[in-house]
This record gives C-alpha cells, sequence and structure tokens, in this order.
C-alpha cells in the first residue's frame, strides 16, 4: 500500500527523510560526494511515501515569495529523491501539484531548493566525470518528472576549456582601455573575507536582478553560504574589479576541481560584472587574468559551469573556446 505523509525539520520521523539517499543510491555512489543540504528558507512542506513500511520516495514544496515566472507566483519542488518506480513518482508529484494548486500556486518550478543559491535543474547525462559542485542523481528523474506533466522551462550547460591560451589580442587592448579609465583588478583579500563577501552580496543585487528566475536572498543566509568557501579559495583565482574609487564593477569566483585526480581543472563557479554599457567587455578582461593565472598555477583545463542557454555567459564560455561538458534542465508544470 503506498502512503504519503508529511514531515519537516524537527519532526520525530524526519530522519527517514534525510536517510532516504541511502536506500536507492549504491554506498560508493557519486551522490555521497556532495553533501544533502535541506535550506529552510522558505520551506514550506515536506513529504514522505511509503511502500508499505519502506519510505521510497521523498520531496519538499518551498515557497519563495518573489519567485515568478510566467507572470504567476511559482512554488518548487525540491530535494527530490525517488525510488524507479512509475508509480512512486507519479503519486508524489501529483500530490505535491494537488497541494500547491489548493494553496493558489500557478506554477511548480523544479528541481529547485527555494531558490537559484541552493541546488536546483537535473544532470541530462553522465557521459562526463562529475566535477566538484555538481549534484549527482538518477537520470531516470526527468522521465520521472515529464511523465507527470513536467516540461522544460529552462535548459542550461557546462563547457571545458582544455586551452587556456589567455592574451588575445581584443582582450588585451580592452584591458588597456580600462586600465586608462582607472580599473583595477585584483585578488580577493582573504585577511577580509567577512567584508569582501558582504561586497560581493550588494553587487549581486544589481548584477543578477534581470537574471531568469533570480531571486535575492538575506545577507545573512549568504554570508552563512560563503563563508564557508573561504578555505577552497585561491585568492589569485577569485578576482574582484573595481573603479578608481574603489566601487565593485565585477569578479569571477573561480575553484579548483577537487574532484578531478588525473590534471588539474580550474571551476569557473559565478561571474558578473556591473550591466553599465561602458563596462562591456569587463568579463572577458577579468576571464583572461584569470587565465593568465591559472597557467602559471599549472591548470591545463577550466569549466565554464552551468550557464543559462540564453544568458550572457554564453558568448564569455564560447570565447575562451569552450566546448560542451554537459547538459542540465529545469523543469515546469502549469497548474492552475
Amino acid at each position: 500500500m503506498i502512503t504519503i505523509t508529511e514531515t519537516g525539520p524537527g519532526h520525530a520521523d524526519f530522519p527517514l527523510f534525510t536517510e532516504l539517499p541511502k536506500r536507492i543510491y549504491p554506498p560508493d555512489s557519486l551522490r555521497f560526494k556532495t553533501p544533502d543540504t535541506i535550506p529552510t528558507d522558505f520551506l514550506r512542506a515536506c513529504y514522505l511515501l511509503k511502500d508499505g513500511e519502506n519510505v521510497v520516495a521523498r520531496a519538499s514544496i518551498y515557497d519563495n515569495p518573489l519567485l515568478q515566472y510566467a507572470g504567476r507566483h511559482a512554488f518548487s519542488i525540491g530535494n527530490y529523491e525517488c525510488a524507479d518506480g512509475g508509480e512512486y513518482a507519479a503519486t508524489l508529484l501529483g500530490h505535491i501539484a494537488s497541494v500547491v494548486k489548493s494553496w493558489g500556486g500557478g506554477w511548480l518550478i523544479g528541481p529547485m531548493n527555494g531558490n537559484t543559491w541552493e541546488g536546483y535543474r537535473f544532470l541530462a547525462d553522465h557521459h562526463n566525470p562529475l566535477f566538484f559542485t555538481e549534484h549527482y542523481h538518477h537520470l531516470y528523474y526527468n522521465t520521472q518528472f515529464k511523465t507527470a506533466g513536467f516540461g522544460p522551462i529552462a535548459q542550461y550547460y557546462s563547457n571545458i576549456d582544455h586551452g587556456l591560451e589567455p592574451d588575445n589580442p581584443e582582450i588585451l587592448a580592452r584591458e588597456r582601455a580600462f586600465e586608462r579609465m582607472g580599473v583595477k583588478i585584483r585578488p580577493i583579500d582573504l585577511t577580509n573575507f567577512e567584508a569582501e563577501i558582504g561586497r560581493v552580496y550588494d553587487f549581486n543585487l544589481l548584477a543578477f536582478k534581470t537574471n531568469f528566475l533570480y531571486t535575492p536572498i538575506s545577507r545573512e543566509a549568504f554570508m552563512k553560504k560563503y563563508l564557508q568557501t573561504k578555505t577552497y579559495i585561491n585568492p589569485g583565482l577569485t578576482l574582484l574589479a573595481e573603479d578608481s574609487a574603489g566601487n565593485l564593477l565585477g569578479y569571477f569566483f573561480c575553484i579548483h576541481d577537487f574532484y578531478n585526480t588525473e590534471s588539474k581543472s580550474l571551476i569557473v563557479k559565478t561571474l558578473a560584472r556591473h550591466p553599465g554599457p561602458e563596462w562591456r567587455g569587463l568579463g572577458h578582461v577579468i576571464g583572461n587574468v584569470i587565465y593568465r593565472n591559472a597557467v602559471e598555477l599549472g591548470y591545463t583545463s577550466a569549466i565554464h559551469s552551468f550557464i543559462y542557454e540564453q544568458g550572457t555567459s554564453t558568448q564569455l564560455s564560447t570565447h575562451f573556446s569552450g566546448t560542451h561538458y554537459r547538459n542540465y534542465i529545469l523543469y515546469g508544470k502549469h497548474i492552475a
């Protein structure tokens, strides 16, 4: 008999929710390379699906009041895990859609743990090795979502650059032009890391405000999330660009691929620049400095990660000779 029960952090049965991945992946699975985080911001409900006494699926509903899609408020489904049974997925996803409809939701988007600052999107393939910051899952989750009436609303991809050839003449010319304007590109200051991250938070509100499905998170949540990255950062590979008055104009956040034991590879995780037209090309210039530093440090490849297919990062990655590495899909379902 299949049953669905509601749970949540602090409930006696919540360990059944957090421990489910251990039941549906082998012990040596890549799934366990990444910690299982269940953010509580915007978390409204968690559900367990049981077949008899066995938990075989789970999912959460997040209600981010700022999340909009197609002009309607959208709820998101996150923390999704399910055994390979079509009946399980159909029952759980159908139940969640009904609940969200009863709450007045117009769209259900997933997978997304509340906002784009947390885990979202499904891998579309397992063709290449997992890289650091990627979340592994069963590929049949895509089929389960589509069978339940979800369709793709966004496509993403990662590119890899095996060349790492810096100092294109056009980019060098633009770099000199920015230098004449007083722009300085410098490493992030790890001795003053909290203040640096605080400045990045403020800058993101400007730089990302037009990004697809972007919603801001609280300063507290952002600081908590990014202060944990300090131990992973090489300051020569995370750079800030400032104008002559010290105002932040752009940054690249890059990190070593700790999963790659065969070669030294860099992950371009987050990049942003001021939207003003006078700063056009600054992303290429910062990226070029990153490449220079990476080559000196012995890196032989760089992954430009999680690029939205209609976003501005597409041109940037292509300019640095990126070639396809992996695809990702975000799904949505109109439920009103």
